[in-house]
């Protein structure tokens, strides 16, 4: 599967975790659509793909779960904070989920610093880092690093 439709795999899962900026199911359809396109036309990928973009997410949603579980893109079933932030986690470091998408729900879940376990810390300390690099290769190398910090941590 080409790259670009893997990493559009991984931002549905953790928008149907985060619900990051509201119901996202056209994305989720259009998905569908270009994974067929592109030959990967599994059930489940054609039942989203038929759906209105405008579906109802609860409608929606449980399709969706199936798209993803045909590309091996399990969600958990319970949606409680911690369960919630390891996906985003996963997402982040090893399904290569864009900072952008990242930083945000990171910072919301991010408790006082005293109360930080080792891998928070030492992402924290990570984006002080890339807030201050000004070169966009010392900048990319910052985000792989929080990968690595991630990979190395949940594996």
């Amino acid at each position: 599967m080409p790259a670009e439709l893997e990493a559009r795999l991984h931002r549905v899962a953790v928008d149907l975790m985060w619900r990051v900026g509201g119901p996202r199911i056209d994305e989720s359809v259009i998905l569908a659509e270009d994974l067929v396109v592109a030959g990967f036309a599994g059930d489940a990928t054609v039942e989203v793909a038929s759906l209105r973009r405008d579906a109802n997410r609860s409608d929606a949603e449980p399709l969706v779960r199936n798209m993803l579980a045909e590309y091996e893109i399990d969600l958990p079933g319970v949606e409680d904070d911690a369960t919630r932030f390891r996906v985003l986690l996963e997402a982040f470091g090893f399904w290569d989920l864009p900072l952008a998408c990242f930083y945000s729900p990171f910072l919301h879940q991010l408790p006082s610093w005293a109360e930080h376990d080792p891998l928070e810390r030492t992402l924290v300390r990570l984006l002080d880092d890339l807030d201050h690099a000004t070169d966009p290769a010392r900048k990319t190398e910052v985000v792989q690093s929080m990968r690595a910090a991630v990979r190395s941590a949940l594996a």
